[in-house]
């Protein structure tokens, strides 16, 4: 009767996790796309979930306990805080990136210059993602670009002005730490950095999705950055189809 008892509360407590799992990931995509607290009454509209508003308002006060969501007491929502975006990552899955449907408008790079190249795949990046596009290579030498920070303008996050002088600063003074960065995380694989796991204490309410490539004439690794409310899974999307699509420019340099 102790053993049944015990595997009761274990499924008990997987059910409870799963569904802390579920209504994290559904509170942090309703807040990437609605930039506002989110309730247990959005939850249970949008989602149609099977159990009550009473229930998601007890999951919600238990993923706030544990510091994974944030309540402005001004409102009845709550908003995720970096551990909870680091919980959301730690979940995210690749093969939603892959059935993410990605159409960018790429001209023949055939007879571009290597300069025309890298301001087209940076324009490219940071039109359809939203975000400030980096671009790292290392040949003979090693260069750092970087294209977009109109768009970061658009973002809610930066009305503050003194975030926006720390990503500013950032881009302008520690340009090279940034490109070191990139370098260390060279990888066909996505590879997302929430808040301080970016290391510079300026941008560490930002977000910093990176991949790259290892090349025979080059490595290069290519990245975005943008606000913690990123959309993770378009911007995965948008930076594999780019560095991918710059691999076969690369190889027939």
């Amino acid at each position: 009767m102790r053993v049944l008892n015990m595997r009761l509360d274990m499924v008990k407590f997987v059910d409870i996790k799963n569904r802390e799992e579920d209504v994290l990931g559904q509170i942090i995509d309703s807040y990437i796309e609605e930039t506002k607290p989110i309730s247990s009454a959005y939850l249970c509209h949008k989602y149609r979930l099977n159990y009550s508003s009473a229930t998601v308002r007890g999951i919600m006060l238990s993923l706030e306990k544990q510091g994974y969501l944030s309540h402005i007491y001004t409102s009845s929502g709550r908003v995720p805080t970096k551990k909870g975006f680091k919980r959301y990552v730690e979940n995210f899955k690749e093969e939603a990136v892959n059935n993410y449907s990605v159409d960018l408008d790429f001209f023949d790079l055939q007879d571009f210059t290597v300069d025309e190249i890298i301001n087209h795949t940076l324009d490219v990046l940071t039109q359809f993602s939203g975000y400030i596009s980096l671009l790292a290579i290392s040949g003979q030498n090693e260069k750092m670009f970087f294209k977009g920070v109109r768009f970061i303008l658009e973002q809610p996050e930066f009305e503050d002005i003194n975030k926006l002088k720390h990503i500013f600063y950032t881009l302008e003074v520690r340009i090279n730490d940034l490109q070191n960065l990139l370098f260390d995380y060279i990888d066909d694989k996505i590879q997302i950095l929430i808040g301080d796991d970016i290391g510079f204490n300026e941008i560490s309410d930002c977000s910093l999705v990176i991949s790259g490539s290892r090349e025979t004439k080059c490595d290069f690794a290519i990245a975005l950055l943008g606000p913690m409310r990123m959309n993770y899974t378009k911007a995965a999307a948008c930076l594999t189809t780019v560095k991918n699509k710059l691999k076969e420019v690369v190889e027939r340099l």
